[in-house]
């Protein structure tokens, strides 16, 4: 059961963004500074929450906040690749994004850089801060490994979505000149990453349990480690040590039926090292509407026990869909072809995605409670069989066992196994490759997973030209643009080549 609520407590992280003195003439009692607000342990916790407001969603009748989670990261990600396009045109930043022809000016690149820096200097607040209050020492220790967690967490992905990106490990006020730095070299960025993820592993618990069951662990940590390791190439050995420890653990497992991976009563199960949670709740100070649109933006428009639905915003490409066996248990969980609604099977003109929708827990759909799992053990044993392979330079047993885990869960239905799927035997360096990218794209549809991975394994232009016929994909497409805006702002930001 989802325990742990993360609240983005909306006025907390306004607080964390401004840290610096308002202008008002007026006295305003309701609103904190950074030396006022730091005093006490709740203080600390707030904080540490007002983290996730740039991850999340957070909403009342005067603030509508979309984080990064909330549908850029993995919309972006399906759109950047050969799993997804947009379903009409909208003439909006996504369609840009689907057609490969994003230009610094792109709003989608400019708000996932916002969230990411906004969370960034958030959490460098509670970094900075949180020594000093006087408070219990072992959740003093927690909360500084959560806050060291998602640092490591968010320059993780502004490297991999920018490349080159300033490194900043103070809070940034408005108009000094700290604000505006150069863009780090990307090894120093992992090297701060690494830091980050090494003291939140030693310092977070390893386990979260009741109300903060669902905040990351030591276990959150290492997965991060390892995918880090993974992505930027250059210690395979630490990406390798980290994904034994967890797979050894016994603490993680697969679901025996894909079908109850994204299930809501398995949020935060056996299978989930970190995710995202999206919820409806009522903290300290106000109401929040939290859901995500993992399920509204995929499903296709219609109604649904008298309520409209979907969005149908944006669709898998049919190169997706096909490449999947129609006895994969996988396809008839993550597409949906034809729906009972209003009493009539309808036939849709392309597939859709419904792999998030519980209809059991949420049959009247549009936002989801559903969490969006960021790592869960699938994801570490197909990682575990690449790292093998590329240490090893072609499959070995062990890395033959952790795909074929994988492949073995879906060949089986309501706990019947199919045939379909067999297990893979010895292959070479290039073949296994091959499968374990294959493997990766089928399991992983939708989860903010195939562009960073098509990139990682030098893929990009060949997939998407494979899958989307005539769009421009180019080697700059490997990375977002910086947007225009920040570079206008800060004229020591460089472009990344080819924009």
């Amino acid at each position: 059961m989802k325990q742990f609520k993360n609240y983005r407590i909306y006025f907390a992280a306004l607080i964390l963004i401004l840290g610096c003195e308002s202008s008002l003439e007026e006295e305003v009692k309701t609103f904190y500074t950074e030396d006022t607000f730091y005093q006490t342990e709740q203080d600390a916790k707030l904080a540490i929450n007002g983290i996730y407001g740039h991850l999340g969603a957070t909403f009342d009748e005067t603030l509508n906040s979309k984080g990064l989670y909330f549908a850029n990261y993995w919309t972006a990600n399906a759109l950047l690749s050969d799993e997804g396009e947009t379903s009409f045109n909208r003439g909006d930043g996504y369609n840009q994004l689907s057609a490969m022809a994003h230009t610094p000016e792109n709003t989608i690149a400019l708000e996932i850089w916002s969230n990411l820096y906004l969370g960034l200097n958030a959490a460098n607040m509670a970094i900075i801060n949180i020594p000093d209050v006087d408070m219990d020492e072992g959740t003093k220790d927690d909360l500084l490994g959560e806050a060291h967690f998602l640092r490591g967490l968010l320059y993780f992905e502004l490297v991999r979505f920018f490349g080159e990106v300033p490194l900043q490990l103070e809070p940034q006020k408005v108009f000094t000149s700290s604000a505006f730095q150069g863009r780090a070299e990307i090894s120093e960025v992992y090297a701060q990453i690494f830091a980050d993820l090494t003291m939140a592993e030693n310092s977070l618990p390893t386990e979260q349990t009741g109300l903060d069951n669902g905040r990351p662990t030591s276990w959150s940590a290492k997965a991060y480690m390892a995918k880090a390791a993974l992505q930027h190439g250059e210690d395979l050995q630490l990406a390798k040590t980290k994904l034994e420890e967890i797979m050894s653990s016994g603490r993680f497992g697969l679901w025996e039926d894909y079908a109850d991976v994204f299930k809501i009563a398995n949020n935060n199960g056996k299978e989930v090292l970190f995710a995202i949670s999206f919820l409806e709740g009522t903290d300290l100070f106000t109401t929040l509407w939290e859901g995500g649109h993992l399920v509204y933006r995929t499903l296709p428009g219609g109604v649904y026990g008298g309520r409209p639905n979907g969005g149908g915003l944006e669709i898998p490409t049919m190169s997706l869909y096909n490449s999947f066996d129609d006895e994969d248990r996988r396809k008839e969980i993550t597409f949906m072809t034809q729906d009972m609604i209003n009493g009539e099977l309808v036939e849709f003109d392309t597939p859709h995605i419904v792999k998030y929708w519980d209809r059991e827990a949420e049959p009247l759909v549009n936002n989801t409670a559903n969490d969006l799992q960021l790592i869960r053990y699938a994801d570490i044993l197909l990682m575990y069989a690449e790292v093998l392979n590329e240490q090893n330079n072609g499959s070995t047993p062990a890395a033959l066992d952790a795909i074929n885990q994988v492949r073995k869960r879906a060949r089986f239905a309501d706990g019947v196994e199919r045939n379909v799927l067999p297990d893979l035997s010895t292959m070479g360096y290039e073949a296994f490759k091959e499968a374990i990218l294959e493997e990766r794209k089928k399991e992983l549809t939708w989860e903010g997973h195939r562009w960073f991975d098509l990139v990682r394994f030098g893929k990009l232009e060949e997939k998407v030209t494979e899958a989307k016929p005539g769009v421009p994909v180019a080697a700059r497409h490997n990375l977002l643009p910086i947007p225009q805006r920040e570079r206008d702002i800060n004229q020591n930001l460089t472009q990344n080549s080819g924009y």
